[in-house]
């Protein structure tokens, strides 16, 4: 665990004061509130927020407590740099998905997409993503966005609206190598939903689950005649091994840029270490060593 994950995490009244100097002085929320240019909430209880580039992004209130490493960034950091903030408690998720993807943009740190390119999200979530990409591959390029939660896509459906992008396809049902259906575990955050059972892991709601319909990525592109994806997009909260092994025609025939999030534990060690040797048996190389506090790997052939 990062030690700004030790402060944020931490009970201790000893830690009061290094919190309030820590989120005082290196509060990411600044840099967020910084790139915001309104944000409100609507009257259907959401939030809307349009970011000085002019993409818009609404979300849901979250339906359970922020944990507090949100929260406190707010609380002890200094009110006129988050003056665009509102409502952390509830919309913790929006504004920590501002973060990683329009901050720290890692998405497109290593390739660079261009109009008319066809583009596959799994695990397209609200959006985040996907509006991005819209925004570099114009009117004439294309993208699958995969997202198997039922409240994810009608929030990811409002964020095309806003943003005007009609040449989204959206998938409701998730990747695995075969097709079937299996019990989809749901997380407090709407971004960590699995197919994985995590045991003992306090972020997922166990009388909350539900089954959903799963199929083969191969399937999903024959189905829709994709001759020259130019990138995919992996998220996918552990179920990134299965899902590949159901991919294994496009890996082989196609030369995509992969960006896919492989750190949670399966079968007791992080899913990138299997992912490696299986993707590098297709003729891909890493664009980069992966960081063991993500688990991301990037790749090409």
């Amino acid at each position: 665990m990062s030690i700004k994950n030790k402060i944020a995490d931490s009970d201790s009244v000893f830690f009061l004061p290094v919190k309030f100097i820590f989120y005082r002085y290196y509060n990411k929320y600044y840099q967020v509130n910084n790139i915001i240019k309104n944000c409100r909430i609507n009257d259907d209880g959401n939030i809307l927020v349009e970011l000085k580039s002019g993409i818009k992004l609404t979300s849901a209130p979250s339906k359970y407590t922020a944990d507090k490493n949100f929260t406190e960034r707010y609380k002890f950091g200094i009110k006129s740099k988050l003056d665009k903030i509102i409502d952390v408690d509830r919309f913790f998720f929006l504004y920590e998905l501002i973060s990683e993807l329009f901050l720290y943009n890692q998405y497109f740190n290593y390739t660079n997409l261009k109009e008319g390119d066809t583009v596959i999200d799994a695990g397209a979530n609200i959006g985040g993503f996907v509006v991005q990409a819209a925004q570099k591959i114009g009117k004439s390029g294309k993208i699958i966005a995969i997202e198997p939660d039922e409240d994810n896509r009608k929030i990811l459906q409002k964020n095309l609206d806003l943003n005007d992008i009609k040449n989204c396809v959206i998938i409701p049902n998730a990747l695995w190598s075969e097709k079937c259906t299996k019990e989809f575990f749901m997380s407090h955050r709407p971004g960590e939903h699995t197919l994985i059972d995590y045991e003992n892991d306090s972020h997922f709601i166990k009388k909350n689950v539900t089954t959903i319909y799963c199929e083969r990525l191969d399937d999903i592109i024959n189905n829709l005649n994709l001759k020259n994806i130019d990138y995919l997009k992996m998220d996918i909260e552990g179920a990134e091994i299965e899902a590949l092994k159901g991919a294994e025609d496009f890996l082989k025939n196609q030369n995509p840029f992969l960006m896919i999030e492989a750190l949670h534990s399966v079968n007791g060690e992080p899913a990138y270490k299997t992912l490696i040797p299986y993707l590098e048996s297709f003729g891909y190389k890493l664009l980069r060593e992966v960081e063991q506090q993500r688990g991301t790997i990037f790749a090409r052939k």
